[in-house]
């Protein structure tokens, strides 16, 4: 597994959401990125949500 930096720090409270928000900002964290971390349980739904403006949708063969 390689996420982004980003994620690492958020679970391991090297950073905030706010400043997740901010390296997003700069592009050097995606929705994607965000994505996988939830994905991989690194990134709560509600960090998510916090950090992109938008819910976090379960993805599924559905709606891939």
């Amino acid at each position: 597994m390689n996420l982004n930096f980003w994620v690492y720090a958020l679970f391991y409270k090297w950073a905030t959401t706010a400043m997740v928000k901010q390296a997003m900002g700069f592009n050097d964290c995606t929705i994607d990125d965000m994505k996988e971390g939830v994905a991989a349980a690194y990134v709560t739904p509600d960090q998510f949500q916090e950090v992109t403006g938008q819910p976090y949708e379960e993805q599924t063969e559905a709606n891939k």
